[in-house]
C-alpha cells in the first residue's frame, strides 16, 4: 500500500485497494484472512501489479531497454545473450533491490 499510495493520491482508491487486501480468501469452502499480500488470480492483481511495475518500466526505458509486460508478466527484448545477461542484472537488482 506504501508503494501504491507513492502513485495513486485519491484516498477512497486506496481504501477500496486495502479492501481488497484484506478481504481474505475461500478455501475449502472455509474464509481465511489474508496476512499479506492479494490472492493468487485476484480481480485486483494486475492492477496492483501495474502501478507497482510502472517504475520499473520507466528505469528499463531510461536504461534503453526495451520490454513488453503484461502484469508481472515481463520480457525485456534483447539483441544478444551478453545484452540480455546484462539486462537480466539490471532488473533484478531494480526488483529485488531498490
Amino acid at each position: 500500500l506504501t508503494s501504491i499510495s507513492r502513485r495513486v493520491k485519491d484516498g477512497s482508491i486506496l481504501r477500496l485497494i486495502k479492501q481488497f487486501l484484506e478481504s481474505g480468501v475461500i478455501v475449502g469452502g472455509n474464509w481465511q484472512a489474508t496476512v499479506t499480500g492479494g490472492p493468487q488470480g485476484g480481480v485486483i492483481s494486475p492492477l496492483i501489479a501495474n502501478i507497482y511495475l510502472d517504475a520499473f518500466d520507466q528505469e528499463m526505458k531510461r536504461r534503453n531497454h526495451r520490454l513488453v509486460r503484461y502484469a508481472d508478466d515481463i520480457l525485456i527484448l534483447c539483441r544478444s545473450r551478453k545484452g540480455a545477461d546484462n539486462a537480466l542484472k539490471q532488473a533484478t537488482k531494480l526488483l529485488e533491490k531498490t
